[in-house]
C-alpha cells in the first residue's frame, strides 16, 4: 500500500487536514502550524497509532528528540492542544492535552540585532557554502542582503516572482502575505544594482527556467524558507567572538527584520528625525499599517541598542 493511502486512512491525518482547511476557510494561513501538524499526524502513521488523539501520544510527540528544549517542547504541545480543541467538539473519543505540561511557549526572547559588519560576514561566508552548480553560492548572499536591506519577512523574500521584482522601477510588490495584505517596497539604487548582478549571474548558471522564483538555487528551483534557514544555521556561528557556544537563543533569519526596524529607528533619532512622527511610515512600511504595536517593542529594542 502507498504511503499517500496509509495517511489518508489515518483518522489523525484526516482531522489535521479538516482543521487546515477549516483554518484557512476563516482566513488564517497558518502556515507554520500545518508543517508541524502534518508531521505530527506523519509520526502517528510512522508508529501505528490508527484511533483517536490522545494525551500519551501528544506527550511522545511534544519529547520525541532528547535535545528539545523545554520552551519547544512546550511550543509542539501547545499547537497539538490548539488543535485538539477543534477535534474534540466532533470526536468525543478525542483528549484535550493538558495544560502547561512543559511551561509557558509564549515567552518574549530578546531578538538578536545584527550589526552592519555581521551581516557583510554571513553574506560573505555564505558565498562559499557548497553549491554544485553554483547557484546556492550565489543566491544565498543576496537572499540576506535582501532581508537586511528591506525589512521583508523570510518568508516574503523566498515566495518573491520574477514578475514581483522590478527593477527599472526600484520597487519589489509583497503580494498578499499575513492578513492577506499586499504592499509596495522601495529600493535603493545600491540594492538594484546587486539585484541586477544576480539576475544575469544567476540566468547564466540555471539549466531550466520553469520556476518563475525570483531567488533561485541548487537544480534550478526556487529557494525554499528551509533552504534559507538551513545556511544561516550553518554559517551563523561565524559571529561567535571568544566562545564556542551561544549564551542566548542563536539569531535567526526573522531578527534581521527586527534589525532592519531597530536600525532605521536608530538613524531616525540621530539625525534628529522626530520618532513619533514617523512610526507609522515604519509600521505600514513593515507590516502593512496593521502591528503598530511591534513598532513599540521596536522602540523599546533601539533604546536598548542606543544604551550598548
Amino acid at each position: 500500500m502507498a504511503r499517500g493511502e496509509i495517511v489518508s486512512n489515518n483518522l489523525l491525518s484526516m482531522q489535521v487536514e479538516e482543521y487546515i482547511c477549516y483554518k484557512r476557510g476563516l482566513g488564517y494561513q497558518i502556515k507554520v502550524e500545518a508543517q508541524e501538524l502534518r508531521r505530527f499526524a506523519a509520526y502517528t502513521v510512522s508508529i501505528g497509532h490508527e484511533g483517536s488523539l490522545t494525551t500519551d501520544v501528544t506527550f511522545q510527540w511534544s519529547t520525541l528528540k532528547p535535545d528539545y528544549s523545554q520552551w519547544y517542547m512546550a511550543r509542539r504541545m501547545e499547537t497539538i492542544r490548539t488543535f485538539a480543541k477543534y477535534i474534540c467538539v466532533f470526536d468525543r473519543m478525542a483528549q484535550m492535552p493538558p495544560r502547561g505540561m512543559f511551561g509557558k511557549c509564549h515567552g518574549r526572547t530578546t531578538p538578536y540585532i545584527f550589526t552592519e559588519d555581521e551581516i557583510c560576514i554571513l553574506m560573505k561566508v555564505s558565498a562559499g557554502l557548497y553549491s554544485p552548480d553554483g547557484l546556492r553560492c550565489r543566491t544565498i548572499p543576496v537572499a540576506i542582503g535582501l532581508l537586511w536591506s528591506t525589512g521583508m519577512r523570510p518568508s516574503e523574500t523566498c515566495q518573491l516572482l520574477d514578475e514581483d521584482v522590478d527593477l527599472n522601477n526600484r520597487l519589489i510588490t509583497i503580494r498578499k502575505t499575513k492578513f492577506s495584505k499586499s504592499r509596495i517596497l522601495p529600493l535603493h539604487e545600491t540594492v538594484i544594482s546587486e539585484l541586477k548582478a544576480y539576475v544575469t549571474d544567476r540566468d547564466e548558471s540555471r539549466k531550466s527556467f520553469v520556476d518563475r522564483h525570483f531567488l533561485i538555487t541548487t537544480g534550478s528551483r526556487g529557494l525554499g524558507l528551509r533552504d534559507l534557514e538551513y545556511a544561516l544555521q550553518i554559517i551563523r556561528d561565524n559571529l561567535l567572538t571568544g566562545t564556542k557556544e551561544w549564551n542566548r537563543r542563536p539569531p535567526r533569519l526573522y531578527d534581521m527584520r527586527h534589525s532592519f526596524a531597530c536600525n532605521t529607528l536608530l538613524n531616525w533619532h540621530k539625525n534628529g528625525i522626530k520618532v513619533d512622527s514617523k512610526i507609522l511610515y515604519l509600521s505600514t512600511y513593515e507590516y502593512g499599517g496593521n502591528e503598530c504595536g511591534h513598532c513599540h517593542r521596536i522602540l523599546e529594542l533601539s533604546g536598548e541598542q542606543q544604551e550598548k
